[in-house]
This record gives structure tokens, sequence and C-alpha cells, in this order.
């Protein structure tokens, strides 16, 4: 059947939710590019490089299971590329990673209120979790029709913050890898070296938004699969370029941004005043638009009617369990701890499915050829 040619408005869309998913509070906040890309200077920058190369190329063989082969979703993928019991592995990785995604995100949505407004984190929690158990509950189409214009604002305002930061901080960054390097200022850093941050950092993304990749390759596989692959790139690319961007940031503003949870709040409030506050709001944008997915994809792992009394029961009762631990936990401990375990799972999954594709797609051309 000869595919259709995506319309821009529905190309726009696409991207701006993916991009919308892959933001997070980890992101939108500075915590997770202090964490995997200032802590190692310069070298940060090859972990961003790392950090695209498997998002995109992983995004693209789940696409590709999706659209060649009618496989509607990650447990469907995951079996076709790794086998029932490797698949059937390789999908709880991801299902424990986007499940506590959801939860440390929503406690950096609480830590965000408090720093910039002083409100407390169990109302912040509450405003959270309740906005997103309520566009949860409403299934995936309404979450994609809700964050897919999000994405792009917070992406843009993030790299506009970042290319104007830059001119102040730029020229301090020997500086502060010179406080990082004499231990004059410490951060938390997500491995002892860059290269395992990268692994650990691009298994984090490609875990991520796996069920979401998988899912919409599917449902748009009528359309001409040049186009989506450059949803899937934009994807991949700004999210790892805006990274490192803040990442030499914070660098530059290493004493300041060392010492707060909401590092790229720091940043803002060095441009204009009313910048911050407004930045604030953007992170709060950024954190629904991830939390929303990461939860519909944690309850629909066990219910695939999305519609369903059960479904949204189950919504119900984790949003009020993410409440109760976020009230105990420290965003900053649950963020480091979560992503560096989960990544080295994630870099395993990247390793498998990306050789298996090549595999099965050189398989198909040689058919083709036949």
């Amino acid at each position: 059947m000869e595919k259709k040619n995506m319309s821009w408005f529905h190309f726009f869309m696409l991207a701006g939710a993916l991009l919308a998913y892959l933001i997070g509070s980890g992101f939108a906040s500075g915590q997770e590019t202090m964490q995997y890309f200032s802590g190692y200077g310069y070298m940060g920058i090859a972990v961003g490089v790392i950090n695209f190369c498997m998002m995109y190329f992983t995004y693209v063989a789940y696409a590709y299971a999706g659209r060649t082969r009618g496989l509607k979703n990650l447990k469907e993928v995951a079996v076709f590329y790794a086998g029932p019991y490797a698949g059937k592995l390789f999908e709880i990785f991801a299902w424990v990673f986007g499940a506590c995604c959801y939860i440390f995100m929503c406690s950096g949505g609480a830590s965000t209120f408090h720093q910039q407004w002083g409100i407390p984190m169990w109302v912040g929690l509450i405003i959270m979790v309740g906005g997103s158990v309520l566009t949860a509950v409403f299934g995936l189409q309404k979450v994609v029709d809700i964050i897919g214009w999000i994405g792009p604002v917070v992406v843009c305002f993030t790299l506009i913050i970042g290319l104007i930061s830059a001119f102040t901080f730029f020229p301090r960054i020997p500086e502060g890898i010179e406080l990082l390097e004499s231990g004059a200022v410490t951060i938390t850093r997500s491995t002892n070296h860059w290269l395992t941050a990268g692994l650990a950092f691009g298994g984090c993304s490609l875990l991520l938004v796996s069920n979401f990749v998988a899912t919409l390759a599917y449902q748009n596989r009528e359309y001409k699969f040049g186009r989506f692959k450059v949803v899937l790139f934009i994807g991949a690319f700004f999210i790892s370029t805006v990274s490192v961007l803040m990442g030499m940031n914070h660098i530059g503003n290493i004493e300041e941004s060392s010492s707060v949870s909401i590092p790229n709040l720091a940043l803002a409030s060095h441009i204009i005043g009313p910048v911050g506050a407004l930045f604030a709001v953007v992170i709060i944008l950024a954190i629904y638009s991830t939390i929303c997915p990461s939860l519909w994809n944690s309850i629909s792992f066990f219910f695939d009617d999305d519609k369903s009394p059960k479904y949204r029961t189950a919504v119900i009762g984790f949003g009020i369990l993410t409440y109760v631990i976020c009230m105990f936990v420290p965003y900053e401990d649950l963020l480091g701890v979560i992503m560096t375990y989960c990544g080295y799972t994630g870099a395993i999954v990247f390793v498998v499915i990306v050789a298996r594709y090549v595999m099965v797609r050189a398989n198909d051309k040689k058919t083709e050829e036949v």
C-alpha cells in the first residue's frame, strides 16, 4: 500500500509530544545536566554525542518494527527483537524506569514550586500528582493532544536561556573546571567516568519513551517513514544539544548551581528578574508534559484499555503512592540513584535492539531484492 505524506501540522504535533515527554524534571530543572554533563568538564560534550546516538538509533529500531511488522507496543517490539525471555526483561526495564521517573519528576515539580515561590512540598506534590492523574485517566490520545504544544515551547525557551547565559558563563568555564578539580566545589556525579555517564544517560533516554515511540510508530504507519524518522531525529538532537549547552553554563556558574535543587532557575535569575519566575512556570510545564505520559505508560503496561475503570483506578492509586514516597525521599537522591542504575540496563537494551535491527533490516533488503 502506498504510504501517505504526513501533514506538517501532524509532524509538529508528534515532534512536540516526543520532546515534551523527553524533557522531564531533570532536563528542565538542570539537576540532570549537572549530574551527567557538568561534572565531567568538556567531556560533557561526549556525553551528549553518546546520548544522541543511543536515542536516535534505538528509536528508529522501535519504529521500524512497528511499521513493517504491525507491532503496536513495546511488549511486541521487545519480543520481536530480543526473543520471549530477554524481550520480557527489556520490557520490565522500561516499565521500572518509567514508573520511577514519574515519582522523581513529581518531586522535581514540587521542588520548583518550593524554590521559586516558597510553596510547601506537600502542596506542590498535590498540584503535580493531581494534575497528572486528571490528565492520564483520559488515555494516551488526550495526553498527546495536551502535551504536543508544550515540548517545543519548553525546549526553545531553555535554548534561549542557555544561549543568553553562555555570554556570561562560558568565559568562566575554565575557572569552574578548576574549582571542581581542586575539590573547592563538589557536585554529585552520576558515575566516575564520562563514558559510563553517557551510556547511563542514553540508556535512560531510550527507556523513558520506549513504549511511547513504539506505539506512535504503529499508529502512524500509514505515513512515509522519512518524515517520521525526522521526528525521532529532532527529539534526540535537541535534547542532547540543549543538555550540553546548559551543562557548560552550569560549569561557569558552578558555585551557585551546585548549591540549589533547580540550577536552571539560578541561570535564569541572572538575566532579568521576571525571567526567573517565567522560567519556573516553563519548568512546571515541562515536568507536567513528561509525568502525564509516564503515568499512562506505567499503568497501561498492566491494562491495555486505557478507558477502562481498572486503568483509571490504578492511575489514581499510583498517584497516591507517589505522593507518599516523595514526601520522604529528597528529589536529588531520587534522580541520581534511579537514572544511574536504570540507565545501565538501558545501555544493554540499546546494544541488543540496535544489533538485531541491523540484522533484520539487512535481511529485509535481501528479501526485497529477490
